[in-house]
């Protein structure tokens, strides 16, 4: 029986029980998705991301007799309800102005057990205060032509995606490469990157943050666009995720490029800032914002 994963969306629950499923009947996705007709595999791989559903409730049932779980009414019931949900009823839609992606995201993150993030121009989602959300989009506004309601569904949401790192219970890792720029770069007024200051001061006090600064003259092979590791343990896929020039947010399980970005990260941890010396480091840049 396929572990339960939550509350989460009903889109995203059904494409990693289905994945699992796949994998315990040790089929890839070439050969599930040739399996049935109508499916594909960038078909199959964008259900399974929870990027994407079936067509038709058929195409459900094919992959389940053919991962031997046909006879299973209970579980095909429960599958078949998540298929039927509508969007709508997807906790992320009430935020209005939001990206289908950045809501896709949300959904994964709020499963997921740890998150590896490298910024080198802004401050990472999981670590940004209210304040600096806020001003990230207001001071963008005219160019992106973005509505206030607009504006508050993202911050709304950017939010709640903190909350997995922030429970009291079990709370998520989360391993963070901030590059010098993105904290000396102003995003609003003195004020707000004053308090962006205290909070990732408190988060790297936390036992399961890590914070570390890569240094602008840090002689290191770097990436120039931020990612973000989303690993969502239980054997689920480990996801890697990049925000795009168009506002969205990509995403793939592909094992060459999460192991891609792995070397990326791990190249980049070893030339940051020890973590221990990241408070140092804050400290000074708010006394030049006094």
């Amino acid at each position: 029986m396929v572990k339960p994963i939550g509350t989460t969306a009903p889109r995203l629950k059904l494409g990693i029980q289905m994945r699992e499923l796949r994998q315990n009947s040790r089929y890839t996705i070439e050969d599930a998705a040739k399996a049935v007709p109508g499916l594909n595999y960038d078909k199959l791989r964008r259900i399974e991301l929870g990027k994407s559903s079936f067509r038709q409730v058929s195409e459900l049932r094919k992959l389940l007799e053919l991962y031997g779980v046909g006879d299973d009414v209970e579980l095909a019931a429960a599958l078949e309800e998540l298929y039927k949900t509508p969007t709508s009823q997807d906790w992320t839609t009430q935020f209005r102005g939001v990206p289908d992606g950045t809501r896709t995201l949300a959904s994964i993150e709020s499963e997921a057990n740890e998150f590896r993030a490298y910024h080198p121009n802004l401050v990472p989602a999981q670590l940004q205060c209210k304040a600096y959300a806020e001003a990230l989009h207001r001071d963008v506004q005219p160019v992106e032509e973005t509505t206030s309601e607009m504006i508050e569904g993202n911050v709304a949401l950017r939010m709640i995606r903190r909350k997995p790192i922030l429970r009291t219970e079990e709370p998520a890792k989360l391993w963070a490469i901030i590059g010098e720029a993105a904290l000396r770069h102003p995003v609003g007024t003195k004020d707000v990157m004053r308090e962006q200051y205290e909070e990732i001061l408190g988060m790297a006090a936390l036992p399961h943050v890590t914070v570390q600064v890569l240094l602008t003259d840090a002689p290191v092979k770097r990436l120039w666009s931020n990612f973000t590791i989303l690993d969502l343990g239980r054997e689920r896929p480990v996801i890697v995720q990049v925000d795009t020039p168009w506002g969205t947010s990509a995403m793939t399980d592909k094992s060459l490029q999460v192991a891609r970005f792995n070397r990326w990260f791990s190249t980049m941890t070893a030339s940051a800032e020890r973590p221990e010396e990241t408070p140092a480091f804050i400290e000074t840049l708010k006394r030049v914002n006094t």
